[in-house]
């Protein structure tokens, strides 16, 4: 119980210096990042795709128990959709400090620009949200009635059965409504990339049903991971069979996404053009580390997932599920270096055929000795976009442990598994 409370302690202090280093960004304006002209997006929108992705997974998880009668998955169904609903907090507020002038967002709904992309990821993530929201609230509506909680006003003078019954088919009626918004959340954030017809690395077809298979194997690895971590030990061997499922469908999409990524590699390569390659070669040749990180790590956890020894090992498959997140977040940012380095904009060279020079572009900060036009920017996030990144890390994962710690059916069955066992102790002596 302590060791909760400082946790929560704990998070809230990084949610309270990731909100300070906002304010000092809202003061001072984004020049405090090292986001500049040639590269507009990083940290803020990588985290920002990286927590969509993980915030479809979950409700896909926690959806197909009652779309595809996966019984097994039933008892973490509740630990997936509260994963769901904190992931999707934490990337509305990542969108807000990419915005500069937060307190103009109201502009996007007086006066919405339907053609864009951000427009419909603003509208979804806020219906994901809603739906996420009722889905919970409909799982745990049973325990509400029980405990005579005034939130199960809904249903005032039902019986128990009545209750539970209404409970089952109302989570089928979300199941049914939350995949598609769980499959929509992040098709949308794809196109946001996508649609940028100037930005080759991103315009391409494949980039959405990527984005979903990524979401299925990160989102399922998070609630592996919370799982173990409120289950516990004491009861791995209750919903052993419940985590082979899920590492078993996280290793499947993971190779999945390897197949959509090194199709357009693929293709890239082998029609050659300059435009198709340089992005490629930037990524290849420019962020060898990062890439290997995005392609080891989840190939690493892939193994892991599908290996026997490792989906009936406690430890085997929290590793798994941490290397698999950091892997896919690695994959996240290497979505901007490529394509922002690639300039889009060029020009012939005089005497010289079939050359081209790209133009130079204005960093918009006049700071000598540095250069004023770049064609390249090596972009590293400044230590402002490191601790506002941490607000929405904090944010979720306190939106978590207070989901677990106070919802009903989440943090009970560890307690209980380790009072029996104290007592069985006791009774032994």
């Amino acid at each position: 119980m302590k060791e909760s409370k400082a946790w929560i302690v704990f998070l809230g202090l990084i949610v309270l210096a990731g909100l300070v280093a906002w304010g000092f960004q809202l003061k001072e304006g984004m020049v405090v990042t090292n986001m500049r002209n040639p590269f507009s997006w990083g940290i803020y929108i990588a985290t920002f795709a990286f927590f969509v992705g993980i915030a479809a997974g979950g409700l896909i998880v926690s959806s197909s128990v009652y779309i595809f009668d996966l019984a097994l998955l039933k008892p973490l169904a509740r630990i997936a959709k509260i994963t769901a609903f904190a992931s999707a907090m934490g990337a509305a507020a990542m969108v807000l400090p990419d915005l500069g002038r937060a307190d103009r967002v109201y502009n996007l709904l007086l006066h919405p620009n339907f053609r864009s992309p951000l427009v419909w990821d603003i509208i979804v993530i806020t219906g994901y949200a809603l739906v996420t929201l009722v889905s919970l609230y409909i799982d745990v509506l049973p325990d509400l009635f029980k405990q005579k909680s005034r939130l199960a006003f809904p249903v005032g003078g039902k019986t128990e059965d009545e209750v539970l019954e209404i409970s089952r088919r109302l989570s089928r009626v979300a199941a049914y409504v939350g995949l598609p918004f769980a499959i929509l959340i992040h098709t949308v954030t794809a196109w946001i990339f996508s649609t940028q017809v100037s930005r080759s690395w991103w315009n391409t077809a494949i980039l959405p049903p990527d984005f979903i298979s990524v979401a299925v194997a990160s989102g399922t690895a998070l609630v592996i991971l919370v799982s173990l971590t409120v289950k516990g030990r004491e009861t791995f061997q209750q919903y052993a069979g419940a985590y082979r499922t899920l590492a078993s469908i996280s290793g499947a999409f993971i190779i999945v996404h390897f197949f959509f990524m090194y199709n357009d590699f693929m293709l890239r390569w082998w029609w050659g053009a300059a435009h198709e390659m340089e992005p490629l070669l930037i990524a290849l040749r420019d962020y060898t580390w990062l890439h290997l990180a995005e392609v080891v790590l989840p190939f690493a956890a892939m193994i892991m997932f599908l290996h026997p020894g490792t989906k009936n090992s406690f430890r085997g498959l929290y590793a798994a599920s941490l290397i698999l997140l950091a892997g896919v977040y690695a994959h996240r940012f290497l979505l901007m270096p490529s394509s922002y380095n690639s300039i889009p904009l060029s020009l012939p060279v005089p005497g010289v055929s079939g050359e081209l020079w790209a133009y130079p572009i204005a960093t918009g900060v006049y700071n000598p000795p540095q250069d004023i036009f770049v064609s390249f920017w090596n972009y590293v996030p400044s230590g402002v976009e490191v601790m506002v990144t941490l607000f929405p890390m904090a944010l979720v994962l306190l939106v978590i442990t207070l989901g677990v710690r106070y919802l009903p059916g989440c943090y009970e069955s560890a307690v209980k598994a380790s009072l029996k066992r104290t007592d069985e102790k006791t009774v032994s002596y």
